[in-house]
């Protein structure tokens, strides 16, 4: 199965404040994290849409693998950076079965959780695979190629929820509560590296 990545990095990040793609953990961007465990979960290509702080991000090494799309019209939502971005893998290669749609702020992702949405997506009768975040689905998600034209088609803020919703009896769930994390302000950030030390503080006991 042949599946391509879109790490959707578009926004501006208003509420944080700055460019919340570039906060580095161990020394690696987020955006730079989400693109290498989607090139480590097998994924190809690769391509991260960028929008709002791109010159920041540009002024950055690329991640080997990894494909960009400047995303201009980026103000217009997240459905139409989304749209872009699925037009842009499926030139690049026509032949994919499936996409997976990550979020660069989401930095608990892991490869294990990819390879659990490729697994539910080979079953017959699912086409589509989401996270489930305990008090609501979302991202990653994962479609086959039978909705491309759908995510082609979205604009203004339209998300993949838009597509999930017209087919419910095809939709798979992988259990991700870490997901509900909402990295949108300094003190959400803070809170998370907080959590994440304390974990791996209990975890090396």
């Amino acid at each position: 199965m042949k599946i391509g990545a879109l790490v959707l990095a578009a926004g501006k990040a208003s509420r944080f404040g700055s460019p919340k793609q570039l906060l580095e953990i161990d020394g690696i961007t987020l955006l730079d994290r989400a693109c290498g465990t989607a090139l480590d979960a097998g994924c190809d290509p690769v391509l991260r849409v960028i929008g709002a702080h791109a010159d920041q991000i540009l002024s950055r090494a690329c991640p080997q693998g990894v494909e960009t799309l400047n995303h201009t019209t980026w103000e217009e939502g997240m459905g139409s950076s989304l749209a872009a971005g699925a037009r842009q893998l499926v030139g690049l290669s026509p032949g994919l079965d499936a996409i997976v749609v990550l979020l660069a702020d989401q930095p608990l992702v892991t490869i294990e959780l990819l390879d659990s949405m490729f697994r539910q997506l080979r079953r017959a009768d699912i086409s589509i695979v989401l996270s489930d975040h305990g008090e609501a689905t979302g991202p990653p998600s994962l479609f086959a190629a039978a909705h491309f034209d759908e995510l082609m088609a979205l604009s203004g803020d339209q998300g993949a929820k838009a597509i999930a919703s017209k087919h419910v009896s095809a939709i798979a769930r992988i259990p991700f509560p870490d997901g509900a994390w909402d990295i949108d302000s300094a003190e959400a950030w803070e809170q998370f590296i907080q959590a994440r030390d304390a974990s791996s503080e209990r975890r090396s006991r």
